[in-house]
């Protein structure tokens, strides 16, 4: 197992031998402009290849990305509780990003029978949820179905907009079908890439399977996913919902149209949670 604490110091010697460096070439001012231009951080200096989670499980950080946060900072403590799973369950991860949820429920669960489908609309952030499923037991390849296409409230095609919090890289974990307020400090990066993508409904992309616990985290169209949605909450027992702009009681009244008791959970975020007796 690699642990990631002993490349981080290697990375860290590697960012300041580069500060180093720079600074000789181009001096102390212009080298400074250069890094607050470049967002360059120590992450950046990191070997790209596994590295074992705190969850037991592999995964792969992309160099300029958000992997080392969403891998490593995202599981809430409040939340993690509600992805228990029970004998031959299945799990749905809305908006997987890189598959730290995915790849938990799967480890944890693996002898309980549980299957996991890993939705992911961005290309990028798919190859590399792909990438980190196979780098982990041959095991995961016949527990987790990944799918990559956006959530909606229709079949077509959809906008998805690079967003940032800092104005010089994109967020790889913010990647959003909205142009609007999403959460404060987070907003469409200027000259950012928009893609198209391919989209649907979670009752055509679940069509014929079952789903009994879902996690959605899909940057702001948590309600249309939801109102595409209908059967599939119906088959639901649980569901976690990361809140984000003002869609907080749109949610709750979606899951308690559809049979659910719902409670707040707030820690760096809001989650609704609905729960079925």
């Amino acid at each position: 197992m690699n642990s990631i604490g002993i490349f981080l110091k290697y990375a860290r010697y590697r960012y300041m031998i580069y500060r180093i460096l720079l600074r000789i070439r181009m001096g102390k001012d212009k080298r400074d402009e250069y890094f607050r231009n470049t967002g360059l951080s120590i992450l950046d200096f990191l070997p790209e290849r596994p590295y074992v989670t705190e969850y037991g499980v592999k995964a792969i950080i992309r160099r300029g990305t958000s992997d080392f946060t969403v891998l490593y900072m995202s599981i809430e403590p409040k939340v993690e509780p509600h992805l228990a799973m029970k004998e031959n369950e299945v799990f749905v991860d809305v908006g997987a990003n890189v598959g730290v949820y995915t790849l938990m429920v799967a480890n944890n669960y693996m002898d309980k029978g549980v299957t996991v489908v890993a939705i992911e609309g961005h290309p990028e952030n798919y190859k590399a949820l792909c990438r980190n499923i196979e780098c982990n037991d041959d095991s995961f390849k016949h527990i987790i179905k990944p799918i990559n296409k956006a959530v909606s409230d229709h079949k077509g095609i959809v906008r998805m907009f690079e967003r940032t919090y800092d104005g010089i890289r994109a967020g790889t974990s913010l990647y959003s079908l909205f142009d609007t307020f999403v959460l404060d400090g987070n907003y469409v990066k200027q000259n950012g890439c928009t893609l198209k993508l391919e989209c649907d409904t979670l009752d055509n992309i679940l069509a014929g399977r079952n789903a009994d616990v879902m996690n959605m985290d899909i940057e702001g169209a948590e309600v249309l996913a939801l109102k595409g949605a209908t059967n599939t909450l119906k088959g639901l027992r649980k569901i976690i919902v990361e809140i984000h702009g003002n869609n907080l009681e749109a949610v709750k009244h979606l899951l308690q149209a559809n049979g659910f008791n719902t409670e707040i959970i707030c820690e760096a975020m809001n989650y609704v949670i609905g729960t079925k007796s």
